[in-house]
């Protein structure tokens, strides 16, 4: 008689069970990234606003009366820079972007 060979269904288990826990752990991680990265990058659009802010004030010798003379601000409001899920308030007498 001919004896076949393959998995068994036991092993065929263990082996989805292993992938599963492997799984279990990645997902979280590859989510906390993302989150991470964007978080970075709100932080260089920031610094790249207050630059231009600055770079207002240096031609000008005053700082932008709002958002829109650079060009950046929100639809909503001329004094609310968005980026991602933060909001950052603009004070036009110091030039300053703070975070709500």
């Amino acid at each position: 008689m001919k004896e076949e060979r393959g998995f068994t269904l036991v092993e065929m288990a263990a082996v989805l069970l292993i992938i599963s826990v492997l799984l279990l752990l990645l997902v979280p991680s590859l989510s906390d990234g993302k989150s991470r990265a964007d978080q970075v990058s709100c932080e260089g659009s920031v610094r790249i606003v207050e630059s231009e802010i600055n770079l207002h004030y240096a031609e000008h010798k005053a700082y932008p009366e709002t958002l829109e003379v650079i060009k950046r601000a929100s639809a909503a409001d001329p004094l609310i820079y968005s980026c991602q899920s933060s909001t950052y308030t603009y004070s036009p007498t110091d030039g300053s972007l703070k975070k709500q």
